[in-house]
């Protein structure tokens, strides 16, 4: 008889959930002093996701009862798309200004309130709508985004949008952790993209550093020992946070959850769980995975991996259904770190005509095997950071270099110059020319410069 995975894990949830509400009484504050915050998961490299990267964590220590703190950025980005290296054709310029702010009160020692706005402002090619034309698809009339429609002239810039990205209360019970409400979520070890982070869309903007968007989420984590901890969500939202998706996601069996074990055992930090992903495609298709983290040390080597495989396909195979997430980090000097990692999409073709051209379009991996490497390097008492990605198709060998330099000379402000840089084959994915009987002759891959300056306050 085939396991109804579904609800297997629905029980799991449920139980996860009850176990947390009656140990919460048995337990004392002592482990916030000595526990995970501060020995184990945060500093251990789970969180590994750009947001600890980008200071908040300093930000956001716990203050008096009644404290409200207020950090953000304000981040303006010049845009320059070129002809394709050797050829000419016409260069576009564009605008970006992003200001991000989190406020937090804090009305009691366990209790806080977060939210997170962003306001952001395109003009020329950084508006969606602009870059449609730039890379040769039809006017969308709507002025959406999300495909093709009409043949008309391109819109102009869109408006302002003000974004209310996370909101959500915290609330710490001893042992246990618990938020309500719209809250960044992201699992997984790896740097490039994460086989675990079942919560969250994937494209090529996950290398910028983004956070990862809200997702509306119940959480709760549950500390057993010192070495053992326990932790899971509840989600209203699909991957692809698609407003079409809520009005199925008030049947439980829609609901997308994930629900995790962790251990940190000498130097190496584990972790083994079941999620449902739930994502949204004229109507929401759900599918269940097992998920497993490993990071450590080997000498002078951090070691680290990540895993999810598909449950309950009809066609299942290890081959198909199996996506995988391997790295190595060398510090090979004080000043330099060195990264490689494999990944590997099981589901994706390795046939370059087999390429889907709407999810080349909505920058998602199509192919399997991929290669990435991350080389850092800081010089004069790291005011200056030069830093250098590259991926690499391994089925179709095409290519994508990252190269960015840093300077932050002057406190809470920083200054970045960059590029993205397409190579590859006729066909293949980063070589970005797509010709698809129904949108035509497109192009995606033009290089791209840009200078940005960050001011945090």
């Amino acid at each position: 008889m085939k396991p109804d995975w579904k609800r297997i894990a629905f029980i799991f949830v449920l139980a996860a959930g009850l176990v947390t509400s009656v140990a919460a009484d048995e337990w004392d504050d002592s482990w916030d002093d000595n526990g995970w915050d501060n020995g184990g998961w945060d500093n251990g490299g789970w969180d590994d996701g750009d947001w600890d990267d980008e200071g908040w964590d300093n930000d956001w220590t716990p203050g008096a009862t009644g404290s409200t703190s207020l950090s953000g950025y304000l981040e303006t980005t010049g845009l320059t798309v070129l002809p394709r290296i050797g050829k000419s054709g016409e260069v576009y310029a564009g605008l970006q200004n992003v200001l991000r702010l989190r406020g937090r009160f804090e009305p009691a020692p366990s209790l806080s309130v977060t939210v997170e706005t962003e306001f952001i402002d395109r003009r020329g090619a950084t508006d969606p709508a602009v870059r449609r034309g730039i890379i040769g698809l039809p006017d969308d009339p709507d002025g959406s985004d999300d495909g093709p429609q009409g043949n008309g002239t391109v819109p102009g810039s869109s408006t302002p949008e003000l974004v209310v990205d996370y909101l959500y209360g915290s609330a710490a019970f001893g042992p246990v952790d618990l938020r309500i409400g719209r809250q960044p979520l992201a699992w997984g070890t790896a740097y490039a993209f994460n086989p675990t982070d079942l919560m969250n869309p994937s494209s090529l903007a996950d290398l910028a550093g983004l956070e990862p968007p809200g997702l509306t989420a119940v959480f709760a984590s549950l500390t057993l020992g010192q070495r053992w901890g326990l932790e899971g969500y509840l989600g209203f939202e699909d991957r692809s946070r698609n407003a079409g998706a809520v009005s199925e996601l008030d049947r439980v069996e829609n609901l997308p959850f994930g629900v995790r074990a962790r251990a940190f055992l000498g130097m190496w930090d584990l972790g083994l769980g079941l999620v449902r992903a739930a994502e949204y495609s004229g109507c929401v298709a759900t599918s269940d995975y097992a998920v497993f983290e490993i990071a450590g040390a080997l000498w002078d080597l951090l070691v680290y991996g990540e895993s999810s495989i598909e449950l309950g396909a009809n066609d299942w195979s290890v081959d198909k259904h199996t996506d995988l997430a391997l790295g190595v980090q060398w510090d090979a000097l004080d000043e330099l770190s060195l990264q490689l990692e494999y990944h590997r999409r099981g589901g994706n073709a390795t046939d370059s005509a087999k390429y889907p051209p709407a999810e080349r379009l909505r920058g998602e991996l199509v192919g399997r095997d991929y290669l990435v490497g991350i080389g850092t390097l800081s010089l004069l008492d790291d005011n200056v950071g030069v830093i250098l990605a590259a991926m690499n198709n391994l089925n179709d060998r095409s290519v994508v270099f990252l190269p960015e330099v840093t300077w932050r000379g002057v406190e809470d402000f920083e200054l970045g110059l960059g590029a993205s840089v397409f190579l590859g084959p006729d066909g293949s994915e980063f070589n970005g020319r797509i010709d698809d009987d129904h949108l035509g002759d497109l192009d995606t891959g033009r290089p791209q410069v840009y200078a940005r300056m960050t001011w945090y306050f």
